[in-house]
């Protein structure tokens, strides 16, 4: 499950708590995705998909599953700035760093700092209509 992350130079670790979405094809894993619970907040972390398998829609299709699983839950992610209509094709939407949790606005500051266009992204939790 790490190899994909690994060829795509991604450093983090997968916490066993988090809840994580894999694609695959007869010749391995060629995507994943996670969400994480940090501080209380669910978080979309780490959408990577291999070389070979892009613009085939697995993308999107993984973003169908999360948002399923999701329900009316809210979750923020922090993707770069050429990706808000990805993640918005399921409800994200940018916010203001002043408006964020503590921890995920110094996420994106430190992004910044180190030369990534980082943006904020959340979405909020359903609205049922009476």
């Amino acid at each position: 499950m790490l190899s994909v992350y690994a060829t795509q130079g991604y450093r983090r670790t997968i916490d066993p708590a988090d809840t994580v979405w894999l694609a695959e094809t007869a010749e391995g894993a060629v995507g994943i995705v996670r969400v994480a619970a940090e501080h209380g907040t669910l978080v979309l972390r780490g959408m990577r998909i291999v070389e070979q398998a892009r613009r085939q829609r697995l993308g999107t299709r993984m973003l169908q599953a999360i948002a399923e699983w999701l329900g009316d839950r809210e979750c923020y992610c922090v993707p770069y700035a050429h990706l808000v209509g990805f993640y918005g094709q399921i409800g994200f939407a940018a916010l203001e760093l002043a408006a964020a949790p503590a921890f995920l606005a110094e996420r994106v500051a430190e992004y910044r700092r180190s030369g990534q266009e980082a943006i904020l992204m959340h979405r909020e939790i359903a609205r049922k209509q009476l």
